[in-house]
């Protein structure tokens, strides 16, 4: 199975649109490194071996760059929706340069869609799929209007909230309300 799963992804690689995205873009960061892919959950791990002139899927996991870890789930919601939100729930160990130019490699193709089609099946994924590209747009909106209501507080609200300074003044101010209000008090009786 995990045979038949690699031969498929490699087609899927060897494709000149695949080839001339890897070349153009990555190669120069990428040449001669190993990424090693471990879905912790169904116990399935491949390496991805960046040659001079492709990308190649196989078994070998002898001293590899960047290894890269998660649930088959992280991996499906970050391929179909490119969060960061969900890209947290997947654990990236080694070389730092190589881990951000793989990440920039899987946001900017469809590799991981690619091989999860592969290796749910074409007919499981598009289903899959026609489900969560829907929620992508909204996570899309939501992290925008967070991000927009996040800057409007801190230019306009942040002033809002007390310093140390304000905080000490006030308590001081009520203190001196209440040793006034005391011999006030004392005098009356």
């Amino acid at each position: 199975m995990k045979d038949k799963i690699i031969t498929r992804i490699n087609k899927i690689l060897e494709n000149e649109t695949s080839k001339n995205i890897y070349i153009s873009l990555f190669k120069d960061k990428l040449a001669q490194k190993k990424i090693k892919i471990n879905i912790n959950d169904i116990e399935f791990a491949i390496c991805l071996n960046f040659d001079s002139d492709n990308i190649v899927l196989s078994e070998d996991e002898d001293k590899v760059d960047v290894e890269i870890t998660g649930s088959l789930a992280s991996f499906i919601l970050y391929a179909s929706t490119g969060s960061e939100l969900l890209s947290s729930k997947i654990k990236i160990s080694g070389d730092v340069e190589t881990a951000n130019t793989i990440n920039e490699l899987f946001k900017k193709t469809d590799i991981l869609r690619d091989i999860i089609v592969q290796m749910i099946g074409q007919k499981s994924a598009s289903s899959l799929f026609s489900i969560l590209d829907p929620i992508k747009s909204k996570i899309d909106q939501s992290s925008a209007k967070n991000k927009d209501a996040l800057s409007k507080f801190l230019k306009y609200d942040i002033d809002l909230i007390p310093t140390k300074e304000d905080i000490n003044n006030y308590i001081d101010q009520v203190d001196e309300i209440k040793s006034r209000t005391e011999k006030l008090l004392a005098k009356i009786k």
